[in-house]
């Protein structure tokens, strides 16, 4: 079974790096798609119920957990659009470490031909790692009702595909158009609570969540991977 991500999206690319293209229609134009990732809400609220978890917050409020830093190690990137005439398939098979939280400006650009494409999808594909480049760490700091703050980090090391999808992809002549990443980091903690953190094993007076350190709160985390990024476009 797949796993979707949020596409959480961020391969970092050099700003003129291009995908190799694997198939290609022989329509006529040049509209060139870039990618960037956009991270906003760095700050949620942990309440006592799921219903009060994932909101947006100031940072440093009680009962709140601040994203810090994050790195995710990517394997392949793949890029489909379909129009009614065509597929346009590309894919880049290389490894990548991306600091989450310095991103550059450009995932990656493309060249696409004139057509409206009814589907478009980026793909990150993260494998299970034997040593320190695991797919996904975030580290952070949790606030609880008291004020006390705490160090919390995940550590993700599975097979995992990355996703973010769009629709109706208008691309006509030489235009530029940028796909946005949008990662909302609040959404990943929607249904984490505060008897969750509360209630967590410290190592050295650290929160750590992985598969083998506080695995129901490492479940929960995981399921969140599958919501918490959307992609729109601007031209």
């Amino acid at each position: 079974m797949k796993n979707y991500l949020f596409s959480y999206g961020s391969v970092i690319l050099a700003a003129g790096l291009f995908l190799t293209s694997c198939t290609k229609d022989n329509s006529t134009g040049d509209g060139k798609l870039s990618y960037k990732v956009k991270p906003s809400n760095f700050t949620a609220s942990i309440g006592p119920t799921t219903s009060g978890s994932g909101l947006i917050i100031a940072v440093n409020s009680n009962s709140s957990l601040t994203w810090t830093s994050g790195n995710v190690n990517v394997s392949e990137i793949d890029f489909e659009a379909e129009s009614k005439s065509a597929k346009i398939e590309y894919e880049l098979k290389q490894a990548f470490n991306v600091d989450l939280f310095n991103l550059s400006p450009v995932l990656g650009s493309i060249s696409l031909p004139d057509a409206t494409y009814e589907e478009v999808e980026l793909k990150l594909v993260l494998r299970k790692s034997a040593n320190s480049n695991i797919p996904l760490t975030l580290k952070g700091l949790y606030t609880d009702g008291s004020g006390n703050k705490i160090p919390v980090e995940f550590y993700f090391n599975e097979d995992f595909e990355a996703e973010v999808e769009a629709e109706n992809l208008v691309v006509s002549g030489t235009n530029d158009y940028i796909g946005l990443i949008n990662i909302q980091l609040n959404k990943f903690l929607t249904n984490v609570v505060t008897a969750d953190l509360s209630g967590a094993v410290k190592s050295n007076g650290v929160i750590v969540i992985s598969s083998t350190s506080n695995t129901e709160l490492y479940a929960k985390l995981k399921a969140n991977l599958n919501v918490f990024a959307d992609c729109d476009f601007e031209d």
